[in-house]
């Protein structure tokens, strides 16, 4: 606002009628006018000014939440995919300790039918031994 420019016309206004020759009350009546006006450009502007900086500290705020607010929402993605690659690679080791599991057990059990086996061939072996023997005596 320009409050100087509008209170130096109103003082101009006042001495221009106090040069035309203008009686007491009118003088007086001119100076109350100009106070007044003067009392009200400096009440508005005042006015506006606290408005304007409640808008800008609302919006400092505002923005300030929203600044806190994106960093939450990083930090917890940041939290969400950490979890996330923790949970996966549980799961591998997981399923790398089962598949170690299931190949020890078929090793036993392929150990058990060459044992099996072996024991069955030289059985079958000495039967045959044995026939043997009994077929020259």
């Amino acid at each position: 606002m320009k409050i100087k420019p509008l209170i130096l016309t109103a003082s101009a206004a006042v001495l221009a009628l106090s040069l035309a020759g203008c009686s007491k009350e009118d003088m007086d009546s001119a100076k109350s006018s100009v106070s007044e006006a003067a009392d009200t450009v400096k009440e508005t502007t005042t006015d506006a000014m606290d408005a304007t900086k409640e808008t800008m500290s609302d919006a400092s705020d505002a923005a300030s939440d929203a600044w806190e607010d994106t960093k939450d929402a990083a930090s917890d993605m940041a939290d969400d995919a950490g979890d996330a690659m923790d949970d996966a690679a549980d799961s591998a080791g997981d399923a790398m300790d089962d598949a170690a599991d299931q190949a020890d057990e078929m090793m036993d059990d392929a150990g058990d039918a060459m044992d099996d086996a072996a024991d069955d061939a030289k059985d079958a072996a000495e039967e045959a031994k044995q026939k043997a023997e009994d077929a020259m005596q």
